[in-house]
Order: C-alpha cells, then structure tokens, then sequence
C-alpha cells in the first residue's frame, strides 16, 4: 500500500495547521483512496532565524518587509541552500524510517532540504510543496524541484510563474482550512457556554500566536463604552500579551462595577470553531490562516494589524474578495467599534454574501487534494 507523510515544524505558525488540516482529510479517507497517511512535526534547524523572525516582529514590525526583499538576491539563495543542507540532519532519519511514496510539505525549508536530498541521494519520493501565503508570496516558498507548488489561487500561479515554475509544476486549490472549521454549532448554545447570557454583539480578538501586539489600542475603549457588548479575546501562546489582558482586566474590574461591557480572556483556544460561531464580528492580525478560519466560519473580518511584507497581500484579498475591513492606523480600530455598536446588523449583513462564497471554494480544497494523491499514487 502507498504511503504519504505530511510534513511540517513544530511550531504553532499557519504551517502547522495547514499540515493538520491536509493530514486531517486525507486520514479520514485513507480506506477510500487505499493508501497510508501519516504526519510528522519535525523542528525545523533555522540556526537563530526563527527566534530573530518572533523578536524582528514584535519590535521592529516592518523588518520582515526588509527580510522578504533580501530572500530574493543571491545572498539570500546561498543562505537558504546552506541552511536546507544544515537542516537535513533532522528530517533523514524520519523519511528513511517513514519511506514515503509522496510527502506533503507545508514548510518551505523543509521542502527545499528534500529536494537537495532527494536530487543528490536520488530518492524516489514525489515531493508536493505547499505556498502558505495567499498573495504575498516570499520567493523562498516555491520549489522548483518539487513536483507540484500548491497555491491558493490564480495569484499564486502567476507568481510562481513569475519565479520560474514550470505551469505543469503549479496546482491551484484554493485555501487548506481544517475541516473542523465548517463544523456547525448552535449560536446560541455557544454563547450561553462562554457566559454571554443575553443577545449583545460578541466580538472576538485575537489572531494566533503573533496577533496580539494590537491589543493596547482597543484595551483602553472598553473602560468607557455604554453599549451592552461581549469580548473574547485570544491571546494564544504569546505570554506577554496574555499577562497584559490579565492586568487589564484586573483594573477594569476595579473601575467598572455594571455588566455593560463582559470581557472572556482565553489563551490558546483548543476548539477555535466553538468560540468563533459565539461570536459576531472579528477583529485580529491578518494572518491567512486565521482570516480563512473566520471564512469558514461565515465571520466579517476587520484586520487591526499584519505582519509588514509577509501579510500585505492579505490586506489587498480581504478587500478585493469582501471579507471585511481594515482598519490599521491609529483611532482607526476604536472608531469601526463605536460604529460597529450602533448598527451591528449592518456591519454583520455588509458582507455575508462574498464571505459565503469563499467559504464554499474553500471547501472543495482537501476534497480536489485527494483527487490528485488517489491519481498521483496509481500512476505506476
């Protein structure tokens, strides 16, 4: 029987869950398609890069527009070949254990170490590299010796094109969102279980474990509001951002003695479908995974902050594809909340359409995966 790994890093970034998003499906269908999956999260041997990637953002949010140019020189391909060949050491003995007929990648550097090995060893796996970024796409991400790039959409195409990608060599499928975001819950029983016991708009903040450095703008707001509102807010894995909302919280208890305004702190979040479908607007970093999760969910999306260079293109996708709206700059956050408040329908409605529209795309995407590994595997 055929095997198929699906293969990403250990760390909580949108590799991970698009890897368990494809590994998820496919597991589900492993009878079906008479092969067998499974999946490996394998740290990635990035020298300092992830480490300076975290600190670069937190405090110098504009660098990995920097960092996104340089990929691109010369300088930049000699550093990403010589940290792919570094970094075999901790995938070989996996493969070799695993000895794959295909091996979905969702992590380019791991990617690009298996295409070196794969050309200098002569391994015979087939290698399927997947671009996890919608629009803006950093050069590293595509795989020229890979048998397939996975993209998104037809921008992804042209950009791979552009960088030098066979067409034979480019699969468009759309977005890989987990199959338990289109889960569907009782909106009312959801919020009933996180405390919200009334009909008040629900608005959840967050955005993975990097999507909270936007916090200190909307914090301070939530003091003065007299409008019945709730909050969720997600800080995820990022402990300074999670003592901070812990602090607030502690002040604004002090301050505020009515039930006007009903705040619900979470850090990591587990079932992420649950708690957004209690939820009825959201406002978070535009990282596409998140922004596809809240798709999926049929939520408007308000983008309060992004990664520079690496999320730019996602500001352009959520307002071309009418996914919600962005309101980065300063007062910008806090003025769409009070106007939010004053006619929640209306902001909720704006968009539903479009948003439905991209959800139901975006579910054909594992279904077209394993059409093309049932059709890939019964090639010999």
């Amino acid at each position: 029987m055929k095997k198929i790994l699906v293969l990403t890093d250990d760390l909580p970034w949108g590799h991970r869950s698009i890897a368990r998003a494809i590994f998820d499906y496919l597991k589900e269908n492993e009878k079906n398609g008479n092969f067998i999956v499974e999946m490996a999260e394998i740290k990635a041997e990035t020298v300092f890069i992830s480490d300076l990637y975290v600190f670069a953002y937190r405090y110098f949010p504009t660098s990995p527009k920097l960092v996104n140019k340089a990929s691109g020189t010369k300088m930049g391909k000699r550093i990403l070949k010589e940290v792919s060949i570094l970094n075999l050491k901790n995938i070989k003995d996996k493969i070799t254990k695993i000895d794959p007929d295909l091996i979905i990648s969702t992590y380019f550097l791991h990617s690009h170490s298996l295409a070196y090995w794969r050309e200098k060893k002569q391994k015979k796996f087939k290698l399927w590299s997947v671009v996890p970024d919608p629009w803006t796409i950093n050069p590293m991400s595509f795989v020229k010796e890979a048998d397939l790039n996975l993209v998104y959409d037809e921008v992804g195409v042209r950009k791979a094109i552009d960088f030098g990608i066979n067409r034979d060599k480019i699969f468009k499928t759309g977005w890989w969102t987990r199959p338990s975001m289109y889960k569907k819950y009782n909106y009312k029983d959801s919020r009933q279980k996180l405390g919200f016991k009334d009909d008040r708009p629900v608005i959840f903040i967050g955005g993975g474990s990097l999507g909270t450095n936007a916090l200190p703008k909307l914090l301070p707001v939530m003091l003065i509001l007299d409008t019945k509102v709730g909050f969720v807010i997600n800080t995820g894995v990022d402990k300074l951002a999670f003592n901070l909302v812990d602090q607030f919280i502690k002040v604004f208890k002090r301050i505020r003695k009515d039930d006007l305004v009903q705040i619900k702190h979470l850090g990591w979040i587990e079932n992420m479908t649950e708690v957004l479908s209690a939820c009825d607007m959201v406002l978070g970093k535009a990282g596409p995974n998140f922004l596809f999760d809240c798709v999926a969910c049929k939520k408007p999306f308000v983008a309060i902050t992004h990664i520079s260079g690496q999320e730019d293109g996602n500001l352009d996708l959520i307002k071309k594809k009418k996914m919600g709206w962005i309101k980065e700059k300063n007062g910008e956050a806090v003025k769409f909340l009070k106007d939010y408040l004053e006619k929640p329908k209306y902001f909720e409605e704006k968009y539903v359409k479009d948003i439905k529209n991209e959800a139901e795309r975006n579910q054909k995407t594992l279904p077209m995966i394993l059409e093309m590994v049932k059709k890939e595997l019964n090639k010999n």
